[in-house]
């Protein structure tokens, strides 16, 4: 086993906070150092990054340090992005894959992780190929059909459907974006080759906004078809479930288990009964089985019962409705779920006490915390002390959420008595709580609105640095009213504030946000 402090390098899915700010600030929980790409090799948006560059960065940095976490996309297209708009062929791409396959022979652990491609049900390019804006809606519903007609499902009126499609979209359209996924499922067999052969020692393949019927969902089950005739070489090192953005926080976890050879268990437990069958917004199967899925990828396992468990993992389940929260349900969802909510935190309240390691996952709904639940949890008379939490998240899809509240709560075993980890854990549970509850659930509405009074749309101008600027303060007296007037009052974030001229939009849109936590 290495020396304590491990290294990791990480070749992120791109640049976005999500993927490069987590996995540091959750290795930091357990005094792992995580090594990015520079930034400016990183690339930003629908530019690549510096293929080349990357692939340079990662053979140095991956041979030096005790393991290397890896997005495909990244070292193959430059970024997600890239990975669904360039029109590179797969001959192109393979080659790009020998950089993890010669770490591995330096004796470094290497885990690999890549998507099955999305088929987003949006007429919007502003993550896809151009022909998304016109296209987009019909594409989603081709797919749909294509994998019911494969399964012999079609009702009449949908082969009447796909055949008005099929004269609607064109044929090279339709050509450009089967040869896309094509290739990225040609990558994902010739990575499960890579870990038959034993050239990687993990392999993560997450499906990103998906559904029970779609291209997406068949190729899984054409993926999964291979996971099981070579189970018996793989074992468990080929995982596939839902998921995108957590991997590379969820891979940092695992590696640090690895490390300190653990595997801690979790039990979860979920708020409202019968709600783990649910299946989430973007996903294709049960929470439950999202949630088993996380807790494995991050190298921990699931305990049959709470006695027997490391950690509980308290589970909001997501809403039947399957939507984002809106104001006009609100007093329905108080009807139905609150009396569970009190139930659990009273729970929890209870384990705490007993001194037992807590963490809660809110996926009630996609996109932000859910505000009922957070009424209560930050209520002064709440039963739980929610500073005194292993993790908490409840950013955007469930697979997302999940997967970054077990990599945090599986790393705080590792915090022991050591005061800068112990700060890492504060920090970083206040980042969730002021980011998933404080922007996504209550300011990104507030800078929308103001973008609409101010400049008549409910993005700035990506092009106008002015515009972006005064949307980005407005959100920083938002952030700062909710962390001294929620937060702070609660235990959460004392000591800390958000760092003058931190606040920033990665993408130039309201949808997420980036900010620094400092000691006051």
């Amino acid at each position: 086993m290495p020396a304590d402090p491990f290294t990791i390098a990480l070749a992120p899915l791109d640049e976005r906070p999500v993927n490069t700010r987590y996995p540091q600030m959750i290795g930091a929980i357990a005094g792992v150092r995580v090594s990015l790409p520079p930034e400016e090799i990183r690339g930003r948006q629908r530019n690549p990054a510096d293929l080349s560059a990357v692939a340079d960065w990662l053979r140095h940095t991956g041979t030096e340090t005790d393991g290397a976490v890896v997005s495909v996309e990244y070292l193959a297209y430059g970024n997600l992005i890239g990975s669904r708009t360039t029109g590179e062929s797969v001959a192109e791409a393979l080659p790009r894959l020998a950089v993890p396959e010669e770490i591995g022979r330096h004796g470094k652990p290497v885990y690999a992780f890549n998507l099955i491609t999305r088929i987003p049900n949006a007429d919007d390019c502003v993550e896809e190929p151009l022909y998304w804006c016109e296209y987009g809606r019909r594409l989603h519903g081709y797919s749909r059909l294509l994998h019911r007609r494969a399964a012999n499902a079609l009702t009449s009126d949908e082969r009447e459907a796909l055949e008005r499609l099929e004269a609607e979209v064109p044929v090279a359209i339709r050509t450009d974006w089967l040869n896309r996924r094509l290739r990225n499922h040609t990558v994902n067999l010739s990575l499960i080759d890579l870990l038959a052969r034993e050239r990687i020692a993990l392999l993560l393949i997450t499906s990103d906004d998906t559904a029970e019927w779609g291209l997406a969902s068949q190729e899984k089950l054409w993926l999964e078809h291979w996971l099981g005739l070579l189970a018996p070489t793989i074992g468990d090192r080929l995982l596939i479930h839902p998921g995108a953005d957590e991997v590379g926080s969820a891979l940092t976890a695992r590696m640090i288990c690895q490390f300190h050879g653990v595997r801690p268990t979790i039990h979860p437990v979920y708020a409202v009964p019968g709600g783990e069958e649910i299946i989430a917004p973007y996903e294709d199967r049960a929470v439950r089985l999202t949630v088993e899925g996380q807790i494995r990828a991050c190298g921990a396992e699931v305990a049959p019962a709470a006695d027997a468990a490391d950690i509980l993992l308290a589970v909001l389940p997501p809403s039947p409705r399957r939507t984002e929260f809106r104001e006009e349900f609100a007093a329905a969802e108080r009807a139905d779920r609150e009396p569970h909510y009190r139930d659990l935190f009273e729970r929890m309240g209870e384990w705490r006490r007993a001194g037992r390691s807590v963490a809660l996952g809110d996926v009630a709904y996609p996109n932000g915390s859910d505000p009922l639940a957070m009424e209560r949890l930050l209520a002064p008379d709440s039963p739980v002390d929610p500073s005194s939490l292993a993790a908490y998240g409840g950013w955007n899809t469930a697979g997302n959420t999940l997967g970054t509240v077990v990599a945090q709560a599986v790393c705080s075993r590792f915090i022991g008595d050591d005061p800068a980890r112990r700060r890492s854990q504060a920090a970083f549970l206040t980042h969730r709580f002021l980011e998933d509850y404080g922007y996504q659930a209550r300011v990104r509405r507030e800078a929308r609105l103001f973008c609409e009074r101010t400049f008549g749309r409910r993005d700035p101008d990506p092009e106008s640095p002015e515009q972006v600027a005064a949307v980005c303060d407005a959100i920083a007296s938002g952030l700062t009213q909710v962390l001294t007037e929620r937060l702070q009052p609660r235990g959460i974030g004392v000591g800390l504030r958000i760092a003058p001229g931190s606040v920033r939009l990665p993408w130039r849109r309201t949808f997420e946000v980036d900010f620094t936590l400092t000691e006051e």
